[in-house]
C-alpha cells in the first residue's frame, strides 16, 4: 500500500514518543544510507530514532522505564501487533515471528511461518479503521503497535488506543521512492529487538547484490507501461516513485513528464498517446489473462501495447485471499524483484519468482 502524504503533518501528536531533545549519552550514528525517513543513534542505554518526516523521536531503552518515562519503550519488545503486512515481512526478517500477536488483514498474509502461527491462534485478527477490535488489542496487552495513518478515521482509533496507555509506533517506510530505502527500514525495526548488527548485516547482502544487478549492462533498454485504468482513471506510479526506481534501475525507459514520488492521474486518452510505443506492460491488477485487461475497457483492445507488448503481472504468489507477496516478502528482497525486472527486459522469462507473463 502507497498512501498519500499530506496527512504527515498531522501524524506527531500520535507518535509513542513526543519531541525530545537529544540525548546527551547518545555515542553513534547508524549511518542509514539510503532511507529518508528516519536515521537511529545508538546511546548508552539502548536508541534513539528520528522521524524526520514528523520531527519526532522515539527513545527505547534496554532499562525498563518508571511510571515518569511511559514515553520511552523497553526493548526487546516481547509482543506487537502489524497494521501492515510489510511489516510482518520486516521482523520475520529478524527471525521475531512468534513477537507478532495480531495483525491487521490477518487472511491477506502470505508468509508461511506466520500462517502457521495464525492456524495454532498464536496470532489474532486486531481488525481495521472503525472495524478495530478494541478487546482484543487490550487483551493482547502489546509493547508496541505498529501501524501507519493516512485519514482521520483510522488516526482516531490509533488515539484511543493511546489513551488506553498502548504504545503506538507510525511507520513512514511507504514514503521511500528507492527500492533500497524501504528495505533499510529493517534497520529501524531491529532496534526494537535490539538486533540492530543483525539488520546491518541483512541489509548491506541484500544491498550489494541489488547493485551488482542494476550495474549489469544491457544492450536493449525498454519502454515500460505500469497498471491499469479504474473508472476512467490510469493511475501510473510518479517519475520519481518506488516502482519507477525499480524500473530504472532494471534498465527500463519508464517515460513520465512528472517528479512526483506518489501516483498520477492520467486520463486513457494520455496513455494512448504517451505509452503507445511500450515494449513491456507491468502490474495489470489481479489480472491473469490478457483477455481480462480489455473487459476493464473495452477501448483498451485498440490500445498497441495490448496487441504487441509483453504483459507481466507480479501476482504468481497470491494467497486463497488475494494477498500479494510482491508486496509483504517483496519488501526485503528488492533484489529478487530487480532480478524479475531485468529477466523481463531481457526476455528471460524461463526463472521469474514473483512475476508471470500473461498469454
Amino acid at each position: 500500500m502507497f498512501p498519500n502524504v499530506f496527512k504527515i503533518g498531522i501524524l506527531c501528536f500520535l507518535l509513542v514518543a513526543c519531541k525530545v531533545q537529544t540525548d546527551k549519552n547518545s555515542t553513534a550514528n547508524s549511518g542509514v544510507e539510503y532511507a529518508v525517513g528516519f536515521n537511529i543513534e545508538e546511546t548508552n542505554n539502548g536508541y534513539q530514532i528520528i522521524l524526520k518526516h514528523t520531527n519526532d523521536t522515539l527513545l527505547l531503552s534496554r532499562t525498563q522505564p518508571t511510571d515518569n518515562d511511559k514515553h520511552i519503550i523497553h526493548i526487546p519488545i516481547e509482543k506487537n501487533i502489524c497494521f501492515s503486512t510489510t511489516y510482518v515481512s520486516f521482523i520475520t526478517s529478524l527471525n521475531e515471528v512468534e513477537t507478532i500477536k495480531g495483525i491487521s488483514g490477518l487472511k491477506y498474509v502470505c508468509n508461511p511461518l506466520v500462517v502457521q502461527q495464525i492456524e495454532n491462534k498464536s496470532i489474532q485478527e486486531v481488525g481495521f479503521d472503525k472495524q478495530l477490535d478494541y478487546e482484543k488489542i487490550i487483551a493482547i496487552h502489546p509493547d508496541v503497535v505498529f501501524a501507519f495513518g493516512v485519514d482521520n478515521e483510522s488516526l482516531s482509533g490509533f488515539q484511543k488506543l493511546m489513551k488506553l496507555g498502548i504504545p503506538i509506533v507510525l511507520v513512514d517506510d511507504y514514503l521511500e521512492s528507492q527500492p533500497l530505502g524501504r528495505t533499510e527500514w529493517i534497520k529501524f525495526f531491529a532496534c526494537f529487538y535490539d538486533k540492530l548488527p543483525m539488520a546491518q548485516n541483512y541489509f548491506d547482502s541484500v544491498a550489494a547484490i541489488y547493485q551488482e544487478i542494476k550495474a549489469k549492462p544491457m544492450q536493449h533498454h525498454p519502454n515500460v507501461l505500469v497498471g491499469l485504468p479504474w473508472k476512467g482513471t490510469w493511475w501510473v506510479p510518479g517519475g520519481d516513485s518506488f516502482f519507477a526506481n525499480f524500473i530504472k534501475d532494471a534498465g527500463g525507459v519508464y517515460a513520465t513528464e512528472n517528479t512526483s514520488t506518489e501516483s498520477v492521474p492520467y486520463s486513457l486518452e494520455q496513455i494512448f498517446s504517451t505509452a503507445s510505443d511500450a515494449d513491456i506492460w507491468l502490474n495489470v491488477s489481479e489480472k491473469t489473462h490478457r483477455s481480462q485487461i480489455a473487459e476493464v475497457d473495452r477501448r483498451l483492445e485498440k490500445f498497441q501495447p495490448y496487441q504487441k507488448a509483453r504483459i507481466y503481472n507480479n501476482n504468481k504468489i497470491v494467497n486463497p485471499y488475494g494477498g500479494c507477496d510482491f508486496w509483504e516478502s517483496g519488501i526485503v528482497h528488492p533484489e529478487v524483484i530487480l532480478q524479475d525486472l531485468r529477466n523481463i527486459f531481457e526476455e528471460n522469462d524461463s526463472s521469474l519468482f514473483y512475476y508471470v507473463k500473461l498469454d
